[in-house]
């Protein structure tokens, strides 16, 4: 995965699949900003049960250090 430059989410998408880690990696984000204040509360419950359901705590873990 060349075009991933943060290694990381590189060692990520090799074990979980890029489509997994992006898709992990953006419902965090959301639910980061829903946190903050900056999303509306329907978008950031629905991105933390889609983050519960869909991504490993492994995952989590990893994305969590690639975000703002």
């Amino acid at each position: 995965m060349y075009y991933i430059a943060d290694e990381k989410l590189r060692s990520a998408v090799e074990k979980f699949g890029v489509e997994k880690t992006m898709a992990c990696r953006t419902l965090y984000q959301l639910v980061k900003l829903y946190k903050a204040g900056l999303v509306t509360e329907s978008v950031g419950k629905r991105a933390e049960a889609m983050l519960g359901e869909m991504c490993p705590k492994e995952l989590i873990d990893v994305v969590a250090q690639t975000t703002d």
